[in-house]
């Protein structure tokens, strides 16, 4: 065998770091740096300095509401409906109205799991309309009760 018919070796060797300067990488600080966490000896890959830091790069959301799911608190989101005694005009006379019949008309939203109505005050009322199970304000309950309506739970 001729030395133009060895087979070509393709993988190169591996630095053996650190055993010596005739290694490859040897000497001094054998390619760590200076000082710092990755220059020592028991290095583990940053696990926690990198998820304490991922943590105080997210800015802080006060109390346990809203936003803070990010932060650890899993909290299922209220949706809000404002409705006043005039947007109740529209409806016909003798008119169940709980929160699946305002979701069946468009007012509340299907597709959140929790959702919260509050009927105030505001406006006149000309027909006679129950509510179930929604909160209403004084206000609101008196001006229903005076149209002829109830207000039920």
């Amino acid at each position: 065998m001729k030395l133009h018919q060895l087979p070509k070796i393709k993988e190169k060797k591996s630095k053996r770091i650190g055993r010596g300067y005739g290694s490859g990488k040897g000497g001094h600080t054998v390619g760590r740096g200076q000082k710092g966490q990755r220059s020592r000896k028991s290095f583990k890959r940053l696990k926690a300095w990198i998820r304490e830091s991922k943590i105080r790069s997210i800015p802080k959301l006060k109390g346990i509401g809203k936003r803070s799911a990010r932060r650890g608190y899993a909290k299922v989101k209220i949706k809000d409906y404002v409705l006043n005694v005039s947007d109740l005009d529209r409806f016909k006379d003798g008119t169940v109205v709980d929160l699946s019949f305002l979701k069946k008309e468009g007012i509340a939203d299907i597709r959140t799991k929790k959702v919260s109505v509050k009927i105030l005050g505001r406006g006149d009322l000309a027909r006679k309309v129950t509510l179930r199970g929604l909160k209403v304000s004084e206000t609101a309950r008196k001006k229903i009760e005076k149209a002829g309506g109830k207000v039920v739970g």
